[in-house]
């Protein structure tokens, strides 16, 4: 199983409808003939202001989930509703405009303690951290992870970092050196796909 995040912005006073959009919409198949391992085994979507982070648990590359979810009438639609609020237009069902979008959007895993569970609890952090220390803020979270009895990944892309913990009662504590840079996530929806015997 792979793990990744996606990161991308919402247009500012969009919240509340983005939030709407991507937590009402029914999930799209698993993606495999019935015998096969399915692409997606869980999507987590979490938001704070205008920063939308979407982690997924897959069982291939980002590139070939993507082509395959933008395949899906469901998530076209969501997408079609989605897109007058995206700071930055997308449009996955175009190879070219689905390329730009992972290469701004994915964000690197920095450490991942513990393995993933499947009906954990999720929740998640976002670091906004002050330009170039965006690997420092992401090293401190990891230290603070290998301490943690909780499942524990952490996400960087440039400066903005995110660690997410599972099967935690609450968002994970921010080290105290970063408490000011802490924002706690709103879980706006968490889908498990469920294996099809």
């Amino acid at each position: 199983m792979n793990r990744y995040a996606l990161t991308f912005a919402v247009r500012p006073g969009s919240e509340a409808a983005v939030a709407e959009i991507l937590g009402g919409y029914s999930g799209p198949p698993p993606g495999r003939p019935r015998s096969a391992r399915p692409l997606l085994d869980r999507t987590s979507v979490f938001m704070v202001g205008p920063t939308v982070v979407r982690v997924v648990d897959i069982t291939c590359p980002p590139h070939e989930a993507i082509r395959h979810l933008a395949g899906q009438p469901q998530i076209r639609a969501v997408e079609e509703r989605l897109r007058p609020h995206l700071v930055e237009d997308r449009d996955l069902s175009d190879e070219d405009s689905r390329r730009r979008f992972l290469a701004t959007s994915v964000m690197r895993v920095v450490a991942a303690h513990g393995g993933p569970a499947r009906h954990a609890t999720r929740s998640a952090v976002l670091y906004r951290a002050s330009p170039g220390t965006g690997a420092d803020v992401a090293r401190a979270l990891a230290e603070q992870g290998r301490a943690d009895a909780h499942g524990a990944t952490v996400f960087r892309r440039r400066d903005l970092v995110v660690h997410l913990v599972e099967g935690a009662a609450d968002w994970p504590a921010p080290p105290p050196g970063l408490v000011r840079l802490a924002r706690p996530m709103t879980l706006v929806t968490d889908r498990v796909v469920e294996p099809v015997a």
